[in-house]
């Protein structure tokens, strides 16, 4: 297997080239981002730069898929000075132990009141019960604000719900379902309303598809500077 890279545009398009006793040329996008082409023995490698090359629209927009479904967050140690981000702006944990737990936002800082301010297990539990009830309130406005698309792609009863997901920032179901991630409530609300508004697009088109895509640019034509953002915030 070889490694090869060839321009396009401003970037470039990297790909391991394997050759086997095959006819056609093959070419697979993985989900870690990898991409595979399988091209016959005698094949010119000109001819085969050229394939790669007038695929490189669909390379990128399966890179994008796989993408849109990893969030990678860094492990967290969930003690004080420890940064955490809220809507897409970074706080200073500040634990203190207290007889009642609780968390509250103040100034530059979470402020955590915890029985035991070394029981990182319990520190995790109260900042994600704080978190969902802020993604409680700011999903659903959102959601409110975009009733109207989600009225005009599907005839079904169209629903939010939200949960913590290990891989993936939203879906959409057939019934007219859609689940956001509740990791999304440390990104800046355009990039919620981003995934809130690819899922309500799949009420429509149930994949990944030119269709889908020229349907999400018709209705949010800057996504793309919203999924980057995402994407460099949350990785």
């Amino acid at each position: 297997m070889e490694l090869k890279s060839i321009p396009y545009g401003n970037s470039r398009i990297d790909f391991c080239l394997k050759r086997n006793k095959r006819k056609t040329l093959g070419i697979k996008v993985y989900p870690n981002g990898s991409t595979v082409v399988t091209a016959p023995i005698e094949t010119p490698y000109d001819k085969i730069a050229v394939k790669v090359k007038s695929k490189a629209q669909w390379i990128n927009k399966q890179k994008d898929f796989f993408m849109l479904f990893e969030p990678r967050t860094k492990e967290k140690l969930y003690e004080s000075g420890e940064s955490h981000l809220y809507l897409g702006k970074n706080y200073r944990l500040k634990i203190t132990e207290s007889n009642t737990n609780s968390v509250k936002l103040k100034g530059g800082y979470i402020l955590i009141d915890i029985k035991d301010k070394h029981n990182k297990n319990a520190i995790e539990k109260e900042l994600k019960k704080w978190y969902k009830s802020k993604a409680m309130i700011h999903f659903e406005n959102l959601y409110h604000n975009r009733l109207d698309l989600a009225k005009e792609l599907s005839n079904k009863e169209v629903s939010l719900k939200y949960k913590w997901l290990n891989n993936r920032w939203g879906s959409c179901f057939i019934d007219g379902t859609i689940y956001l991630n509740l990791e999304l409530i440390k990104a800046p609300k355009e990039c919620i309303d981003y995934v809130l508004v690819h899922e309500i697009c799949h009420l429509d088109h149930h994949n990944h598809s030119t269709s889908f895509y020229k349907l999400l640019t018709k209705k949010l034509p800057k996504w793309k500077m919203s999924k980057d953002k995402l994407e460099k915030l949350l990785s």
